[in-house]
């Protein structure tokens, strides 16, 4: 996958974002893992920042892009020095029944194959770090 733009559930995003935002550098939020209904949701920011944001993200001064991904029927999962400060460099590789996702830096690593992804989000917030 090249950008976030191509996933299912894109149709807010593409709506605030007018170009192709590619999959890259995340600064993780949450990783949450669901056994009964098997799922990996991973919540994440992004360096791009919409640029057709809605109107009250506009007016409220948010300059953070926060997304998710909802990774449905996953199997492998490989996790290693989570939680982490440090940004990971995602990957997702389509496959013949699925994709392969794969978040890691120098010293932390989520890794895992699922079925069906589902990109949530964007939402917004202002970060007073930046």
């Amino acid at each position: 996958m090249i950008s976030w733009n191509n996933l299912e559930g894109s149709i807010f995003f593409n709506k605030v974002f007018s170009y192709a935002v590619p999959i890259g550098q995340i600064e993780l939020f949450s990783l949450a893992i669901d056994n009964s209904a098997p799922t990996i949701i991973l919540e994440f920011d992004i360096a791009e920042y919409p640029d057709v944001p809605p109107p009250k993200w506009k007016q409220s001064g948010y300059n953070t892009c926060r997304i998710g991904l909802n990774c449905s029927a996953p199997k492998n999962l490989k996790i290693v020095n989570i939680p982490t400060e440090n940004k990971l460099t995602l990957q997702i590789t389509q496959q013949r029944d699925g994709y392969a996702i794969q978040a890691s830096n120098a010293t932390s690593l989520i890794e895992f194959e699922a079925k069906h992804l589902l990109l949530c989000g964007p939402s917004a917030y202002k970060n007073e770090i930046l």
